[in-house]
């Protein structure tokens, strides 16, 4: 916990509010060594934040829909205007852009819907009674250090995680998945996830699983079909959507469930489930991203 008995997820991604529907970051954002801009859970969670500062609290997020412009810079701070859309009685509506030095790096559109009964009720079947706990996975730097032993990884990226664990306010445990001879598109990555620390806000467990629902995600594209991280020259999300499903806790341990049904065109696109300990489907998030390799890329600069 930090000093002031804050979940580090809230310190870290708080905002404050400059005008009416104008709000700005306060802490340092995340950038991974080596990447091209902010960690795209930055502004994913920020945004939504500041959406749900605008919305009555009956209110629940239920989807939101992003896009990646522009590479954000971790030394300035992030300016978040939001626009009113939609006031409806059932649902509401808001449009959220993230900008630096005047341009937009990212926008997005959220839906807010007052939670109803409904005799329509399915899900998939839960995959974690029959995975690894997280209390019997090593921490993810461990992991890590492992992979570059076997010459999986670069050295480059235990440094790189090593910085990760440190300064972002989750936790995460790697399930190791045997493949087989599966196909790309029916091989499946898993990891546990929560918040650390214990967050007192209840709106802050929404911004918490948008925060690491971008953690890993893309790269599902690539180790599906057996590259290595050092053969990949560039690696960027595009657009991101996130479906909230039902109520739950983001600082306690939920399963991450990744695949990736199709890739081509320099492009991989990666479906994740977030299920609850106890089975629920708690969010399902879609994203795509370009994805291309040391050899294609060699002699120019890649470009979106």
């Amino acid at each position: 916990m930090t000093p002031d008995d804050t979940a580090p997820v809230e310190k870290l991604l708080k905002i404050e509010q400059l005008d009416v529907d104008l709000y700005r970051s306060v802490e340092p954002l995340y950038m991974a060594k080596g990447a091209r801009g902010l960690y795209g859970g930055n502004v994913i969670s920020q945004s939504l934040i500041a959406a749900i500062k605008t919305v009555p609290a009956e209110y629940k997020v239920h989807s939101m829909h992003c896009y990646f412009v522009l590479a954000g810079d971790p030394t300035l701070p992030v300016l978040y205007k939001v626009q009113h859309v939609r006031d409806g009685h059932s649902f509401v509506t808001r449009t959220v852009q993230a900008r630096q030095r005047g341009r937009c790096i990212f926008t997005t559109t959220i839906s807010f819907q007052v939670p109803e009964n409904t005799q329509l009720s399915h899900q998939p079947d839960y995959p974690g009674a029959l995975l690894p706990q997280p209390e019997e996975l090593p921490d993810f730097t461990a992991v890590v250090e492992e992979l570059h032993k076997n010459g999986i990884i670069a050295k480059s990226e235990v440094a790189s995680a090593e910085q990760l664990s440190s300064i972002i306010p989750t936790e995460t445990r790697v399930v190791i998945s045997d493949y087989l001879e599966a196909r790309p598109d029916q091989k499946k990555n898993y990891m546990w996830v929560r918040a650390k620390g214990k967050i007192k806000n209840e709106e802050a467990h929404a911004m918490a699983l948008a925060y690491f629902s971008d953690t890993g995600l893309l790269g599902t594209s690539a180790r599906v079909n057996g590259i290595n991280s050092q053969d990949i020259a560039m690696m960027v999300s595009l657009d991101h959507s996130i479906y909230f499903h039902a109520p739950f806790k983001a600082d306690a341990w939920m399963l991450y469930q990744m695949d990736s049904p199709w890739t081509g065109s320099g492009r991989g696109l990666v479906i994740g489930k977030i299920f609850t300990r106890d089975g629920t489907l708690a969010a399902t998030i879609v994203q795509e991203g370009v994805v291309r390799f040391a050899h294609t890329t060699a002699n120019t600069k890649p470009k979106l």
